[in-house]
């Protein structure tokens, strides 16, 4: 096992999955980002997708993270992505867009410290698997 998979799996299990199983919330978003090659370019993806606004909330430092819904997140991202991610988690495409809704408004904001989308860039799953060790288990 590589040392990824060790920082993937710790953060699953500190986050609520069991011994990194991979129907846990963490492991589909961090499928999500591996998808989009980085968490900046599933934000461009996000707010391309007509998410702007919320995706602006998540990043800013100055106010709460606005809430999106499932079925908003599967528009962004396109029924073929939230499909795919559910087939391979074993739940529906409203399930994993739900639980998608869940999760990342968090984890945009957690790699946004500085109030800027630009600090997303070139923000992939080593680092994410290290912010959700850091950020999520306060």
């Amino acid at each position: 096992m590589t040392l990824m998979d060790n920082l993937m799996n710790a953060a699953s299990q500190m986050l609520g999955g069991k011994d990194g199983s991979q129907g846990s919330l963490t492991d589909m978003a961090m499928d999500l980002v591996k998808q989009h090659g980085g968490v900046g370019n599933l934000i461009n993806q996000l707010q391309q997708g007509g998410l702007g606004d919320a995706i602006s909330s998540w990043v800013s430092n100055q106010s709460g993270n606005m809430p999106v819904s499932g079925s908003q997140l599967q528009q962004a991202l396109g029924s073929d992505t939230v499909n795919q991610l559910a087939q391979k988690f074993g739940v529906d495409a409203n399930q994993a867009s739900e639980m998608l809704a869940k999760i990342l408004p968090n984890l945009v904001d957690h790699v946004t410290p500085n109030g800027s989308a630009q600090d997303a860039d070139g923000f992939g799953l080593d680092d994410v698997a290290s912010m959700l060790l850091k950020n999520f288990m306060k």
